[in-house]
């Protein structure tokens, strides 16, 4: 039995290229980083509206494996990314363990079952 979990999967799309250091600076300690939105909101009760926004996460990946693995990562990218949450004076952020690009979901409008 597992008494501690930190995992964090993560589902968007990159906010911007993603930050990789040039081929000849890659090291054992180098990493890149990713900027992740993910689509978010609250239902506002009283008004019976939603308020949508967007939150950014970034996402540190360690090593020369994620710094050849998310060279060539753009912006407008929908990726997946598992990790684990980690604190440094009050700002959070994501380390990974994977990073998945994946095919961008269908994007449309639902309408209904007669048209």
């Amino acid at each position: 039995m597992t008494f501690f979990r930190n995992t964090v999967k993560l589902r968007g799309f990159l906010a911007s290229d993603a930050e990789v250091p040039t081929t000849n600076d890659v090291r054992w300690d180098s990493f890149s980083v990713l900027t992740v939105c993910i689509a978010t909101g609250v239902w506002k009760k009283q008004t019976g509206e939603w308020i949508s926004r967007t939150e950014r996460h970034r996402v540190i990946c360690r090593g020369p494996f994620f710094c050849g693995l998310t060279r060539g990562m753009k912006r407008g990218d929908y990726v997946e990314i598992v990790g684990e949450l980690r604190a440094f004076e009050s700002a959070s952020k994501v380390h990974a363990l994977t990073v998945h690009r994946l095919d961008c979901p269908p994007v449309g409008v639902d309408e209904g079952d007669d048209g």
